[in-house]
This record gives structure tokens, sequence and C-alpha cells, in this order.
């Protein structure tokens, strides 16, 4: 996707290779306060605790972020 040495994982993103590089953009920009949308941040080692969260939808979660 042109996005050099990082590698991003996500669920379904409509648009493709073409949104993810403008969303990317806007990233590199600063234009987006990433800390907004972050609510809730996992290591790697509690994976389980992370997806039984967002399974049971607690805590009015929406994403989460996992940090190997």
């Amino acid at each position: 996707a042109g996005l050099g040495d990082h590698t991003i994982r996500s669920a379904l993103c409509p648009g493709g290779k073409e949104r993810m590089r403008r969303l990317m953009n806007v990233i590199q920009a600063n234009r987006l306060d990433l800390g907004l949308m972050v609510m809730h941040l996992y290591k790697l080692d509690d994976i389980v605790a992370a997806y039984d969260l967002f399974a049971h939808q607690r805590d009015g979660v929406l994403k989460i972020a996992v940090k190997p």
C-alpha cells in the first residue's frame, strides 16, 4: 500500500488501499488526535482480556489498541 515499514491490521475498510492511504496522510499531518479514538490499550500478553472486553461490550468500548 506504499506505507513503507508500517504494518496495519484492521477490520474491513471501505474504499480499500486508497482510503487507507488518505487516512495515513491525515494522521501523519497531525490533523487527527488518535488519543481520542483509543480508549483501551492492552499489551499483547493481555490479548484474551482485550477480546473479552470487546466481545461483551463493557466499559463503552469502541476500539481497542494492542501493543506488542
